[in-house]
């Protein structure tokens, strides 16, 4: 690295409010602020052409938060925006980039665009990104998808020994130009230095004093800047608008003590412009950046908010994957066979949940007003998805061309994977209370179920549910209320990739006495499938894995397959926790607790030929909280009631878990520990379009300012692997995990943290989690081959998407929508969209922005190396289109008939949009 100058000649000052949309206070509370704001920037900017710029943050969602309070001052607003002199965007709102999906920071960035453009402009062209707790790998790519070439940083760098400028290159190999901000002035650096310091004065300013202080910025940049270019950033949080700063400039411009440093009232793109002419020779940082902070009062990274208010996180998780995994393909899907695709209530549905995410808000670092409002918008964005969801599969479930005898149903199963589901599955379906007798559960079933084939599939019964209410509302009629059994069982299931699957439910009918007869009803034998899992007491097994459960509660797997044991697993660990929503922080006496020693009641819950379900309980006794003072836990104690139950399924080599815990306790971090035993330095999570190899091994960080964390971040997958197997953990809506570098490898998966600090205030119940907490995980080993990154993706996926399905009677489909077919003349079972690969991997199917009639694949490539495969459709295609991003056009793509070959460099992601001919 050389720097061009010895000094600074030009520093181009930016106007600027971060923008929190709730933090310290609520949404309304900061739109009042934000009113008064922009309220008197209208009248600053045009009383006065000299305060020419001022920048929002890089956010839209400011201006229709504004205009739905001052809807009169929309043209105002507009001119000035329309004239560049406000600018706007690229994002909606400013998000965290590890708590959410990389869907959704493609989805944010869409939308921000989208609202500029309908205001008549483009966005901001600069990756603008100053307050975030560290940068995923793939922001680069994400940027680069929009036509963004830079990115202006803070957190996650070491600090002083970084310079102002340098190129940032991504996992697939992208690259931007990163601005990193002042570790102890962040974006505030102009502010502080010139503005702040009159504050206690009632910002009366001192000319003298102002060119001194402008010295003393010059002085400290010079330091860090690899042009003879500098960035001032006249703002911090939530500041207004300073209408003095046209005299302050002059000021400074006309000091000869400043020696002709030209100080210009710009905007970010005019320094940029000016900066890309004259970078050269800086250093190149690769990948993600999660450095803690060596130095500045600012430059933390705030590890811990990947644990905050869990439950807001597994809600947003929730969300995410239903509209990307089940609403959006099956919209297109169910458009593909002629129901309209519903885009506007997919916009709303993304609209509510990308509002969820900016940093201060899915962090769960705010207070607890905030995260109570977050709740509702979760809900809207899920009751709108689900709505849509339902819908949309019921009408391929009405179209099928079906047919059987009175009484029979049809079931109907869906797949939301880019991969076959082929295995046992989970569903339900209803009888009329009472048509299957009493016997059910007594002496077997007296149903049985068939596919499309008419071959007898053999199931398991795992639950009845006696007289329950069936809703329905047939379109132009009044809603209906059934009396109804549910069956839930577990079957062997075929489902297409991206598809469904059909059988036929047929009661088994008692033959009865004839007219005029006078004789007892002929029964006929009740249908049966023995079999077991169990071995012996503490003992399961199928054909790929044996489990053991052990009487702390805590289990071990072997696998068949390589021969390897693997545990104790389950295992949990709590310890004090009195630090806040973005740090966890032990006290001078932390008393670490584990289950090794609890007494745990282990129940089998059923068991049979195709699963089994064990239930482990425990009451563990912990302190109820810190004692005054927060220098050690509480010596009074409290139970927490812990119940995990494992399901294992025939050939399944995975077992999955689901945690509750009925929290009591007070400050403190609470875990799930599973021992791997595997000699290995290096592990794998999952991150937005990445999968990042880590190292077990920890950096020494001692002389570091931040306390360095071992936990990293993962946005459901964590594996590690010596060269023949491994084992890997997945999650929903967990996003915390630490690999420890004792001999056994364990893996710590954060289940939760209850802290009671909240920011500005004298502390909150909110962040403490008394509650029921649910969790859900898998336990998977496996043997280590060429797919195994996208393979634990796919496994990933299946696990968090399940299957969904539905039945109806034989006879009658059920229209509760104006949306019908011609015909009803769909096959038993189809695939609408497959990838050959299992490293290509399908981010997204929906309709495209801005073109009619066309649909949008997003492909990624999950391995360490360029991968090739192909996208296989059930429709006949008219055209297909590479597309950036932005969905903006870059070249023609070549397709066959059916299908479009794909290839990709390693990480790389695709978006491709078609046409089919139908």
């Amino acid at each position: 690295m050389t720097k061009a100058t010895g000094e600074i000649k030009k520093v181009y000052v930016v106007s600027h409010t971060h923008w929190d949309r709730e933090w310290y206070q609520d949404f309304q509370g900061y739109r009042v602020r934000l009113v008064y704001l922009i309220d008197e920037l209208l009248e600053v900017m045009e009383s006065d052409p000299g305060y020419r710029y001022f920048m929002m943050d890089g956010q839209t969602i400011v201006i229709d938060d504004y205009l739905e309070i001052r809807p009169e001052n929309r043209d105002r607003l507009l001119k000035l925006i329309r004239e560049g002199r406000i600018r706007v965007g690229p994002w909606y709102v400013m998000p965290d980039e590890f708590l959410v999906s990389g869907e959704s920071l493609i989805r944010n960035l869409s939308t921000g665009f989208r609202r500029a453009r309908s205001w008549g402009i483009e966005p901001m062209k600069s990756g603008y990104v100053t307050d975030i707790f560290g940068h995923n790998s793939q922001l680069p790519q994400l940027l680069q998808g929009f036509g963004i070439d830079n990115a202006v940083l803070f957190r996650g760098f070491r600090g002083d020994a970084d310079a102002s400028e340098m190129i940032w290159e991504g996992a697939d190999g992208s690259r931007v130009l990163g601005l990193k901000l002042d570790e102890d002035r962040s974006y505030g650096d102009f502010y502080f230095f010139l503005r702040w310091p009159f504050a206690e004065r009632g910002f009366a300013y001192d000319a003298k004093e102002l060119i001194e202080r402008a010295q003393t910025m010059l002085k400290y940049k010079s330091v860090r800047a690899t042009t003879d270019l500098a960035l001032g950033l006249d703002g911090v949080d939530h500041i207004e608008v300073e209408p003095r700063l046209p005299w302050m400039l002059q000021t400074l411009n006309e000091a000869e003590q400043l020696g002709g440093v030209e100080f210009i009232h710009t905007h970010l793109e005019h320094y940029l412009e000016d900066m890309r002419k004259r970078v050269r020779d800086v250093a190149v940082l690769r990948g993600e950046q999660r450095s803690p902070g060596y130095s500045g009062v600012n430059n933390w990274l705030m590890n811990n908010v990947l644990s905050s208010r869990i439950h807001l996180k597994q809600r947003n998780y929730d969300c995410e994957s239903t509209l990307e995994r089940w609403a959006e393909p099956w919209g297109v899907f169910a458009a593909l066979e002629g129901r309209p695709y519903p885009k506007a209530f997919f916009d709303r549905a993304w609209e509510h949940l990308l509002q969820n995410h900016p940093h201060d808000s899915i962090c769960g670092c705010s207070i607890d007003q905030v995260h109570r409002d977050m709740i509702y918008r979760f809900d809207q964005s899920k009751l709108i998805a689900e709505r849509m969801i339902e819908e949309q599969l019921r009408y391929v479930s009405n179209h099928l061309s079906a047919s059987g005898a009175p009484g029979e149903r049809v079931l109907t199963l869906f797949n939301a994977s880019a991969s076959e589901t082929n295995g046992v599955v989970e569903t339900e379906f209803a009888l009329p209370t009472g048509v299957a007798g009493v016997a059910t559960g007594l002496m077997g079933t007296l149903f049985r179920i068939f596919d499309a084939d008419r071959r007898e599939i053999p199931y398991q019964l795992l639950e009845l549910m006696r007289n329950s209410v069936q809703k329905r509302r047939p379109y132009r009629d009044i809603p209906h209320a059934d009396a109804v059994d549910r069956y839930r069982i577990a079957l062997p299931a075929r489902i297409p990739a991206y598809g469904y699957a059909s059988y036929t439910v047929e009661l088994v009918q008692h033959e009865g006495p004839g007219p005029g007869e006078y004789d007892a009803p002929r029964m006929r034998k009740p249908v049966r499938y023995p079999g077991t899992m169990q071995v012996n007491a503490n003992a399961w097994e199928n054909e790929r894995i044996r489990l053991e459960v052990y009487s702390n509660g805590s289990i071990r797997i072997h696998d068949r397959e390589t021969g390897r044991d693997f545990g104790p697993l389950l295992l949990f660990e709590d310890e004090a926790d009195i630090g806040e929503g973005w740090n966890h922080v032990s006290p001078v006496t932390n008393g670490v607790f584990r289950t090794t020693g609890n007494a745990a009641d282990i129940s089998t819950v059923f068991d049979g030929p195709y699963m089994t379900r064990i239930e482990i309980r425990l009451t563990w006794r912990l302190p109820k909280s810190i004692e005054a003072g927060g220098t050690r836990r509480h010596n009074e104690f409290v139970e927490l009631p812990i119940v995990t139950r494992i399901d294992l399924k025939k050939d399944d080599p995975a077992l999955v878990c689901r945690t509750t815990i009925d929290n009591r306790a007070r400050d403190h971090r609470l875990k799930v520990l599973f021992a791997t035993g595997l000699r290995t330095d290096a592990y794998y999570t999952s991150t937005p379009f990445d999968f990042v190899r880590r190292s077990v091994k920890r950096l020494d960080y001692s002389d570091y300012m931040e306390k360095a964390r071992d936990e990293v971040p993962h946005n459901g997958i964590v594996a590690l692997a010596d060269d023949r197997s491994g084992l890997a953990v997945y999650s929903k809506g967990l996003y915390e995990v630490a690999v420890r570098s004792d001999t056994e490898r364990t893996v710590a998966l954060t289940l939760f943290r209850s802290t009671g600090q909240e920011v500005l205030s004298d502390g909150s119940d909110g962040g403490q989690l008394l509650r029921e907490l649910t969790f859900d995980y898998v336990i998977r080993p496996f043997a280590m081959d060429e797919s195994f990154p996208g393979r634990s993706f796919q496994e990933h996926h299946a696990f968090v998407c399940g299957i969904r399905s539905v039945d109806r009677p034989m006879d009658r489909a059920c229209f509760e929508t104006p949306h019908r077919r011609k015909n009803a003349d769909l096959p038993l079972a189809k695939s609408f969209l497959s990838s050959s690969n299992p490293n290509v991997l399908v981010s997204a199917v929906k309709a495209a922005e801005d073109r009619p009639g066309q649909y949008v694949v997003r492909v990624w490539n999950a391995a360490d190396r360029s991968e090739e495969g192909t996208l296989s459709f059930d429709k006949p295609l008219r055209s297909a289109m590479l597309v950036d991003l932005d969905e903006r056009p870059l070249s023609d793509a070549a397709f066959a008939e059916r299908s479009v070959p794909i290839s990709l460099k390693s990480k790389q992601i695709a978006t491709i949009t078609v046409q089919f001919d139908i």
